[in-house]
């Protein structure tokens, strides 16, 4: 954790760590020794910079605990809390309705919670029904939740609540984080407020947050319908996987968000779905969802749950009720092992506005045990269904251990119908081709990017992750075959770079506003590594002579 001076400031009580953050300035690092941290109060509202972030710490991360009634609280600009554990409460502070969050954001601007764990820091039996938020994010922008490990959440309480106070956009980011053994405090959905994320409230669902949840582990987490609750517009939810769960990812309020790249293994437990769709303009799209069932603990059915389930709305709804459907994209998704794979106009009590202006296609079915395509209420206007095939045969879709996957022989290669700009990648990042198939994967495409299992908690996602804070590649190769570049091998500040075609002969990185940050000339060989040690978080551009442009993105 060393700050741009080369050293951190260490701590090892409570006095010291006050003092150290009412003298902190931008560039400070302070660090906690290790040990146990009982009854800690982490308040800090201080600002750093961009270049200059504030950041406080374990000195060895995993090896501070904080007990007790420990909590932070944070305000202010451009600061970090890390490495820190949170295990074992007792007496926590409470006014009889809520618990004091165990991470407050307020007045929060680029700030970070990154790598982190969360164990089991819960109120006692008695206090469960107490709203206990673990990350509250009051109101603020561009703030990230990252590479942490929320793990045994128990009572009432989101895990994560973007609360979003104001209507303005917040640009929230929350990635590569674990959520894990989340348990009900009655039977599933018998109470409100146990999602593990919630971005937005009914109030200002209409205003749009420009939030992105991605690249999240979703393992053993029962809890209500809505795993995640999108309450806000213009959200991205992509590249997560929810494996052995309850619910579904809900798009409850707002409109304009985009639901993509996701794996759902829903394994055959009562009440479980993939995406629940309400409202306008979203787009639903390369997602894998497989084994969901819509029954209730008791057997009986239910309307919420589905492989993928757009619903009706209501006549002029209130903005705590249900918006009808409009405009909406469902676009190449695999289902496969559901009982109601796709469910188009289910109702809820008096929902009776059926979906308007609804595009289903290019969706693939894979031995739904009820119904592969139910209608309840067929949509309405300029509503289009085509593409869809709901009736593969045996062995068209290979379980290869990871998922079930197209051969060369399935009927789905090459079947796409459409146009849709959106799919320039498949659901493993793989590329999409000019005749492309239905479905979520492009059979051939040579993507990389699998489910998460257990043995990437840790490595990959969650604390302690050993890619955090790292390269983060977003090139666009269909713009130019000619160049790939990647992360080096087990050291991901260090960038590989190929030509397709000729030898390079010189490498230069701009910004986005083109000024020059790095030069290598004569290179002359086809492959190439270079060192972005010194490149800050943002978007460049890598220019080959002679042979092209890509972007790429430094996290």
């Amino acid at each position: 954790m060393a700050n741009t001076l080369g050293f951190a400031q260490v701590v090892s009580n409570a006095m010291e760590l006050e003092n150290a953050i009412a003298n902190a300035v931008p560039g400070t690092t302070i660090e906690l020794t290790d040990g146990i941290w009982n009854d800690t109060f982490i308040n800090i509202s201080n600002n750093g910079t961009a270049n200059q972030p504030i950041k406080i710490g374990a000195q060895n991360p995993g090896s501070v605990w904080m007990t007790g009634n420990s909590r932070v609280k944070i305000s202010g600009s451009y600061l970090t809390l890390s490495g820190l554990v949170f295990k074992n409460p007792e007496n926590l502070v409470n006014n009889g309705v809520t618990i004091e969050p165990i991470f407050e954001l307020n007045k929060c601007d680029h700030c970070k919670v990154i790598n982190n764990k969360i164990d089991h820091y819960n109120g006692t039996e008695t206090q469960k029904t107490m709203k206990f938020k673990w990350v509250y994010i009051i109101d603020g922008k561009h703030n990230e939740i990252a590479y942490n490990s929320f793990v045994g959440k128990y009572g009432i309480g989101s895990i994560i609540n973007d609360n979003r106070i104001l209507s303005e956009a917040d640009y929230l980011k929350i990635h590569h984080n674990y959520f894990a053994d989340r348990t009900p405090i009655n039977g599933i959905n018998d109470d409100n407020d146990q999602d593990a994320i919630r971005i937005g409230v009914s109030s200002t669902s209409l205003s749009d947050s420009f939030s992105e949840v991605y690249e999240n582990y979703f393992y053993n987490y029962f809890g209500e319908i809505e795993v995640i609750s999108n309450k806000s517009g213009h959200n991205k939810y992509y590249h997560n996987t929810f494996r052995d769960y309850g619910g579904c990812l809900t798009l409850r309020h707002g409109n304009n968000c985009e639901v993509y790249g996701n794996f759902f293994f829903a394994e055959n437990n009562f009440f479980t779905g993939g995406v629940r769709v309400i409202g306008e303009g979203h787009k639903v799209y390369n997602n894998y969802i497989e084994g969901t069932n819509y029954r209730k603990p008791s057997g009986s059915g239910s309307n919420l749950t589905g492989g993928i389930n757009v619903m009706n709305g209501v006549l002029n709804s209130p903005l705590n009720e249900y918006f009808q459907v409009k405009n909406t994209q469902i676009i190449n998704n695999t289902l496969v092992n559901c009982d109601y794979a796709l469910r188009i106009g289910t109702k809820k009590g008096g929902n009776d506005q059926e979906p308007v202006n609804l595009v289903v296609a290019n969706n693939i079915v894979y031995n739904a045990s009820i119904e592969s395509y139910e209608v309840t209420t067929a949509p309405s206007g300029n509503s289009i269904s085509e593409g869809n095939i709901t009736n593969l045969a045996e062995n068209e879709l290979i379980d290869d251990g990871n998922f079930h996957r197209l051969t060369s022989e399935s009927s789905p290669v090459d079947a796409g119908i459409g146009r849709y700009s959106f799919l320039e990648y498949d659901i493993v990042k793989g590329l999409s081709n000019t005749h492309f198939d239905a479905g979520a994967e492009e059979y051939g495409s040579s993507g990389s990017h699998l489910p998460y299992t257990a043995a990437d908690v840790g490595v990959s996602v969650g604390f302690g992750a050993t890619n955090q804070n790292t390269l983060s590649l977003k090139s666009n190769p269909s713009k130019n075959k000619n160049i790939k570049i990647y992360s080096a091998p087990l050291d991901p500040k260090r960038l590989n770079i190929s030509s397709m075609t000729t030898p390079i002969k010189t490498i230069e990185i701009f910004t986005l506003e083109g000024k020059k940050v790095q030069k290598i000339e004569e290179v002359n060989k086809q492959t190439t590594t270079i060192d972005i040690t010194n490149l800050h978080q943002g978007i460049y551009a890598i220019k080959l002579k002679n042979i092209g442009t890509v972007k790429f993105v430094v996290d």
